[in-house]
């Protein structure tokens, strides 16, 4: 992405973490970057961590999202805030609530 628009990143470091952020998936594949596409209607789709995912709507849709964090999640979440730290981000939630209520 970096390479892609050099100029944004420049006047926004952070630009890889705004949810508008997209490259289109040619421009992804010429640079070597996997891409897939899924319609599964009735079904869900997990995203693992580390992963960008996208998604639009091409007409009239009812759509929900649910994110949810098995176990084995926790050193993904643990070196998100440490990540978000070094960036001088605020997290949605405090990970430290979330450690105490499991």
């Amino acid at each position: 992405m970096q390479d892609a628009v050099p100029h944004l990143f420049a006047e926004e470091p952070l630009l890889l973490h705004h949810p508008v952020t997209l490259l289109s998936p040619g421009e992804l594949r010429r640079r070597g970057v996997p891409v897939y596409r899924f319609v599964c209607p009735g079904s869900f789709i997990i995203t693992f961590p580390n992963a960008y995912h996208a998604g639009f709507n091409a007409g009239f849709n009812c759509a929900e999202a649910v994110n949810f964090a098995p176990a084995d999640w926790l050193p993904y979440g643990s070196a998100a805030v440490r990540e978000y730290r070094q960036q001088g981000r605020r997290s949605t939630f405090s990970f430290d609530d979330l450690l105490v209520r499991i």
